[in-house]
């Protein structure tokens, strides 16, 4: 029997090694009770490092340049700040370009509605009945859209504090390994596990960008392709949420929907469903399967439970970061021998769960 299995066996069957995991999972509990309580800060910090290990390599690769930290520093965090702003201007260009055509959507959905009642009505349903005798008003959506979008204080702040964390973070990388091998030696699960986190932080992240430019682009050109309004603003918007698993493109894609029924009527929604569903399959089951590889190997279950509990502790920004942090904390799981059947539990491929 290998000396690794030995050890985990004689962990299990000890008296002191059950108590041993009851005592880390009440500390985990209440360490994730303590973040829910301060959600603000632990979101800026958390979505900070996981930016910061996902720009490691291209740190790397400026420092191979002869370019100095602090110079690589600021160039990922100017690049980072392009893309926030090119995201802020093509929401809020789309947003004007929606509330000057919003009279025309108007008379579409009503007349979409009368068509919606009579039909409804010869299966004897009351269309007034469910949404009420008014007639819906677009205007009355848009203007609470208008009025957060017209206070973006607080995004800019928190914008701003997770460059702030990303760029120190990513000052701190060069010289982290050395002071974690002082700290706790260099034997230590902490300091050997160290490359290992940044790698598979990076790899889950990569993958998962390049996957959802893919979809995001393909849907954004089948949108554009056959007519619906502001198809560049739902590929990208396919392209962010995305990173929420399962249901990021279904939330993506509902005004989409809503857009392609109001111009198209009924025929235009199942145009769009269909050919939302055929790319969402290719991508995620050919495209997806032939550039992940092994680079994420958590199973469905593991995603799931991810995302409820990450959605529980941190919001909307726990849904985006729930693979690569549940990445982040296996990856710990599995640099300690008394832990690493959690992280084989967690694993598509046991073998996987050892590196």
């Amino acid at each position: 029997m290998p000396e690794s299995t030995t050890t985990i066996q004689k962990y299990k069957e000890s008296p002191i090694g059950p108590l041993r995991s009851l005592v880390a999972g009440a500390a985990l509990f209440v360490i994730l009770v303590g973040i829910t309580m301060f959600t603000d800060v632990f979101s800026v910090i958390l979505l900070g490092l996981v930016m910061a290990f996902l720009a490691a390599p291209m740190l790397v690769w400026l420092q191979g340049k002869n370019i100095p930290i602090w110079a690589g520093t600021g160039i990922i965090t100017l690049f980072y700040l392009l893309i926030g702003v090119g995201l802020f201007v093509l929401s809020a260009a789309s947003l004007v370009v929606f509330a000057g055509e919003l009279p025309e959507y108007q008379e579409e959905l009503n007349a979409n509605l009368t068509g919606l009642t009579t039909l409804l009505g010869s299966y004897g349903i009351s269309l007034s009945d469910i949404i009420g005798p008014d007639t819906i008003k677009l205007q009355s959506f848009i203007e609470p859209a208008m009025t957060i979008a017209g206070d973006i204080s607080s995004v800019i702040v928190n914008g701003f504090f997770v460059l702030v964390v990303t760029a120190f973070i990513l000052l701190e990388l060069p010289t982290l390994q050395e002071k974690l091998n002082r700290s706790f030696g260099p034997e230590s699960s902490v300091s050997r596990n160290l490359p290992t986190l940044i790698r598979n932080t990076y790899d889950v992240m990569v993958v998962r960008t390049k996957t959802n430019v893919v979809l995001g682009g393909s849907l954004g050109a089948f949108l554009y392709i056959i007519g619906v309004d502001l198809a560049i603003l739902w590929g990208v918007l396919a392209i962010i949420l995305s990173y929420i698993p399962y249901i990021g493109l279904f939330i993506a894609c509902i005004p989409a929907v809503i857009l392609a029924w109001l111009q198209f009527g009924w025929g235009g929604v199942i145009l769009v469903l269909a050919g939302i569903a055929i790319l969402n399959f290719v991508v995620e089951n050919i495209v997806f399967a032939k550039i992940a590889a092994n680079d994420m190997r958590l199973t469905p279950l593991a995603v799931v439970i991810a995302l409820l509990i990450w959605t529980a502790v941190l919001g909307i920004v726990g849904m985006f970061l729930a693979i690569p942090l549940t990445v982040i904390f296996r990856t710990l799981l599995a640099g300690d021998e008394r832990t690493r059947w959690l992280a084989i539990l967690m694993s598509d491929d046991e073998a996987d769960a050892s590196v």
